[in-house]
């Protein structure tokens, strides 16, 4: 069985961790194989009829990441392949970037680097604590709970919002339907974008809803920029209707460098980057081995991706 693996997301070294672990399978880093019957790619804009019709034998993609926006899944039926995604693998990293943030933006640090490459000694008063606060996150799947778990430290209260009802553990509330939505915004002091992109999502946090938010809440995005209406945003921001913005993914990507986003005082933005962890690799190899030995064996997968 051959199995390839996109060269230019996972390492060398991981790639021959894998040879090592099955040695009977063999390991290829290019497509020119009609016969690879697995495919791990780091992104969904791999499934295109093209690439497809060039691997007859493909039976299953494991991506290796967690967003899977874009996929064809009609591609995917049609040729009977099973898709799998990188769930669990950049929870913890990404729930650490998004404290980071709001403790960055609530304690005037981008003020305080500045000031300190002046020698400028001028203490803000009365800055914002996380204490105490209400929290409402989109979406509840596994980087939304890494993140809440953190924030109820906080002694918070922590609201979320997802498509179907459901209790969730750290999560005080879960809210439901374009009215659930509406009271998280008005009630969240911190509202954090951790939901995927899909036609439901796409420009969910509009012009009307941006407004419904208090005018001292921050807005932290580590999903992807296109659900937020990114105009709409930043003119709230200009005239202080919204406190904040933490974003790590923007429209587009990369943001260009005239962006007025770029020249806020009150926005931290970073180049999707809120999973870097020197622990990636090795949860990948994990997930790759264990999905893997599943495959072989004949067992069902982890982190099947439906539509």
């Amino acid at each position: 069985m051959k199995v390839y693996i996109d060269p230019k997301f996972i390492i060398q070294p991981s790639i021959q961790n894998m040879g090592l672990r099955f040695p009977d399978i063999e390991f290829v880093d290019n497509l020119e194989n009609d016969d690879i019957e697995v495919a791990m790619v780091p992104w969904a804009t791999f499934i295109t009829e093209e690439t497809i019709s060039k691997l007859p034998k493909l039976k299953w993609i494991q991506l290796l990441s967690a967003g899977y926006d874009g996929t064809n899944f009609d591609l995917l039926k049609r040729n009977n392949i099973q898709f799998t995604n990188a769930k669990d693998i950049y929870h913890i990293s990404m729930a650490e970037d998004v404290l980071t943030k709001i403790l960055v933006l609530n304690r005037n640090y981008k003020i305080y680097i500045e000031n300190m490459k002046q020698g400028i000694w001028k203490p803000i008063r009365k800055e914002p604590e996380i204490y105490g606060s209400t929290i409402g996150i989109l979406g509840t799947g596994s980087i939304a709970k890494e993140i809440a778990k953190r924030l109820k430290a906080f002694n918070t209260t922590i609201i979320g919002y997802r498509r179907t009802q459901r209790a969730e553990e750290y999560f005080d509330q879960v809210l439901i339907g374009n009215d659930g939505l509406d009271e998280l915004l008005r009630r969240s002091d911190y509202v954090i974008v951790t939901l995927p992109l899909n036609d439901q999502t796409r420009n969910l946090l509009s012009r009307e809803k941006l407004s419904l938010m208090k005018n001292t809440a921050l807005l932290i995005n580590v999903a992807r920029g296109a659900i937020v209406d990114q105009d709409a945003l930043t003119e709230m921001l200009v005239d202080n209707k919204i406190r904040g913005a933490g974003l790590d993914v923007t429209t587009p990507e990369p943001l260009p460098s005239d962006h007025s986003l770029w020249r806020l005082p009150n926005v931290i933005i970073t180049p999707h980057n809120s999973s870097s962890s020197p622990h990636l690799m090795n949860r990948l190899e994990i997930l790759m081995s264990e999905n893997l030995k599943r495959y072989i064996n004949g067992n069902d997968l982890i982190y099947i991706v439906k539509e």
